[in-house]
């Protein structure tokens, strides 16, 4: 044999493939044709992968071919090596595809609360198991902000609908404002109520950390509301204690009424609000499979806009 050549970095997929072929047919006319390959060039293929190791890796007479030692060897590490170049292709095309990878989903309480993050969720895993979903609680004016510092890939919000340049948002729910009473509230029992029935009372809000309130935009609409204080908190346990303890009465959400919270009534309000909306936002200029997957089980019919 000659001296081995030490440039192995000339060795590539094919060589694998041909003495694949080779070692489990023992005819190197059988292996090119398999292969779809003319003899000779198998043949100056092995010999040049032989140069390389600077070993033989087949004995060979008129007759047959035999594996050496060595490649027997070779041909072991040649399964190994074509399995984990199969692998690397599908864990590559699962990834683009949005089979694998991580979802950050972050979401404001009001989502969690409405069922809307354990039904998306659901639906989601049910269709792209494979992919892992991390939560992140956090008030709907930071979602877009979250969104934009690539700390999440999508996010539900109570918000306009007037997006920051960069994000994108599709209506996923909208729901009717409850007023939330103590149950030994004068109110507690009746089935429907006029705002002005509360007016001059205190009044419990949700206020989120930069002091704006999931209600601030349905007040201006309220005339008759004329609150004697404003309890301001950024916990719904907290906005529910007010009510329950008869500090305040609320305006929530409908689904809050779900939470059973004790001590509290809630009543439909008779004048006319507008309803509380929940939105999906994502990045406009996202390319990420898994995300375009979830808006797709989330609202099939919403714009991609990526």
């Amino acid at each position: 044999m000659e001296r081995p050549d030490h440039r192995l970095s000339g060795i590539e997929l094919r060589h694998f493939r041909y003495f694949v072929a080779v070692a489990e047919e023992l005819h190197f006319g059988r292996a090119a044709a398999r292969l779809n390959i003319v003899q000779p060039a198998l043949t100056a293929q092995i010999k040049s992968l032989e140069r390389m190791f600077g070993v033989e890796l087949l004995e060979r007479s008129k007759r047959r071919v035999e594996l050496t030692e060595a490649g027997r060897e070779f041909l072991r590490e040649s399964y190994a090596a074509l399995a984990l170049v199969g692998s690397a292709i599908d864990t590559v095309r699962d990834f683009a595809r949005g089979a694998t990878g991580t979802l950050r989903l972050g979401y404001g309480a009001n989502a969690a609360i409405a069922g809307l993050i354990s039904t998306s969720i659901r639906r989601f895993r049910s269709e792209w198991p494979s992919v892992n979903v991390t939560l992140k609680e956090m008030p709907s004016s930071e979602v877009s902000d979250a969104l934009l510092r690539n700390e999440i890939d999508v996010g539900y919000a109570a918000t306009t609908g007037i997006e920051p340049n960069g994000v994108t948002s599709s209506n996923v729910g909208a729901w009717p404002w409850l007023l939330a009473v103590a149950d030994t509230h004068r109110l507690a029992g009746r089935e429907a109520a006029a705002v002005s029935e509360v007016s001059g009372e205190s009044l419990a809000v949700y206020a989120e950390p930069d002091g704006r309130s999931n209600i601030a935009g349905v007040m201006t609409s309220l005339p008759d509301l004329s609150p004697r204080h404003v309890y301001r908190t950024s916990h719904i346990m907290s906005l529910m204690t007010y009510v329950s303890s008869g500090l305040g009465v609320a305006f929530v959400p409908s689904p809050m009424k779900s939470l059973n919270f004790p001590g509290v009534a809630y009543i439909e309000v008779s004048d006319p609000m507008p309803q509380m909306e929940m939105r999906l936002l994502w990045r406009t200029d996202g390319d990420s499979a898994s995300v375009r997957n979830y808006i797709q089980c989330v609202e099939p019919e919403a714009p991609s806009g990526l």
